[in-house]
């Protein structure tokens, strides 16, 4: 889905608010979930669809073992 200069760089803006709250709360931001982030802000999903994911990948990594 193209999307203009300015709907990018509101995407990127909302991404780095995303991770500078994760560092906040004292964690990082993993890089499988940035990556889902890159793909919002290029324009390749839409918000749903990162939330679908990210929520999808918490779901995994709350599963995963120590």
């Amino acid at each position: 889905m193209p999307i203009s200069d300015e709907e990018r760089a509101q995407r990127a803006d909302d991404a780095q608010r995303i991770r500078h709250s994760t560092q906040l709360d004292g964690g990082r931001t993993s890089d499988a979930a940035r990556a889902i982030q890159d793909k919002y802000v290029r324009g390749e999903i839409d918000a749903e669809e990162l939330m679908r994911q990210t929520i999808a990948l918490d779901s995994d990594q709350d599963g995963a073992s120590p």
